[in-house]
């Protein structure tokens, strides 16, 4: 592991001979970008001003899009901004902003920590590499402080880089427009199983083909009722696969939120494993699918993430029970 100061902005590395991960604490704490080291191929996307040299201050409740560069950021104590149960709660929650404390490392891990000012909750993250394969451990913990149930929501915001011809990869599940005027794919309400979908015309559309950033289209969809645990994308230049794999009880949701060219003219895959099912919280109340912290609960989760090179084959699906 190296720890620098570039012009005020900590860059921390992890990596092994395969994969390396680059982890900004002063950014929210966030992977910056995950590089394959045998293929060459940099996996997390970055809008074409962004500069890894420089840092920044935000206060808790800056636009999430109007600050957003990319890279993997967290999402919690919930997504959409507005009061809930008497807090003010930030846009995209507020862990993605703030500057996060490195609790401890070695070569091949790092322990970050941060207080949540909108919540009373004690946020820590390790980010584990593998000694030996192309894979990373982010496991979290959530440490209520106060004598109060805690409703809330927790994401992955992946932003993947894209090429024409990648695939979503996903197990089979429930998909549905996350907001319909958003939706330029689906275009339509209503329920379909992975990978097929009806567009607004009508017509069968296949949701695992990542079409051109000319076709300028959007969409964003929730995933629910996931037979296996897993997420992803392959990228067909490189013959690789980004496997996120996890345990249903931690993440039973996935979001996809897809730019291909449409929105602000950006081309990315954001993939999202979510504890929570809509992004109102209000609403995941109502509907039961909503995460918990109960009075001074601690709680863990886990996620995996794993590279896999084809040799003749296509991406290998985890072998999950």
């Amino acid at each position: 592991m190296t720890l620098e100061t570039i012009e005020q902005a900590q860059v921390v590395t992890l990596e092994n001979s395969d994969v390396k991960l680059t982890i900004r604490p002063d950014l929210g704490g966030r992977i910056d970008q995950l590089e394959d080291l045998q293929t060459g191929h940099a996996w997390l996307w970055h809008p074409s001003h962004y500069t890894s040299e420089t840092t920044r201050s935000l206060p808790v409740g800056a636009c999430f899009d109007d600050q957003w560069t990319g890279g993997w950021d967290e999402v919690f104590p919930n997504d959409a901004a507005g009061e809930f149960r008497g807090r003010n709660l930030a846009d995209h929650g507020e862990l993605w902003s703030q500057q996060w404390q490195v609790l401890d490392s070695s070569p091949l891990s790092l322990k970050l920590g941060y207080q949540c000012q909108t919540v009373p909750v004690w946020v820590e993250k390790t980010i584990q590499i593998d000694a030996q394969r192309p894979e990373a451990s982010l496991i979290y913990s959530f440490q209520n402080q106060s004598e109060a149930e805690i409703p809330f929501l927790f994401k992955h915001h992946a932003a993947i880089a894209i090429e024409a011809g990648d695939e979503i990869l996903l197990p089979d599940c429930w998909v549905e427009p996350a907001f319909l005027e958003f939706s330029k794919v689906i275009g339509q309400p209503g329920k379909t199983r992975f990978p097929h979908a009806i567009d607004a015309s009508g017509e069968a559309v296949d949701l695992r083909v990542v079409p051109p950033p000319s076709s300028q289209l959007q969409e964003f969809y929730y995933t629910s009722e996931l037979s296996q645990g897993f997420c992803g994308i392959r990228h067909r230049r490189s013959q690789s696969s980004l496997l996120m794999t996890f345990d249903q009880a931690d993440f039973p949701y996935v979001w996809m939120f897809q730019s291909f060219g449409g929105w602000q003219g950006h081309y990315v895959v954001v993939v999202e494993p979510c504890t929570t099912l809509p992004s109102d919280l209000e609403g995941a109340c109502r509907n039961g699918t909503v995460a918990v912290l109960k009075p001074q609960e601690q709680q863990r989760r886990r996620l995996t993430v794993q590279l896999q090179r084809e040799h003749g084959h296509g991406p290998e699906r985890p072998e999950l029970g």
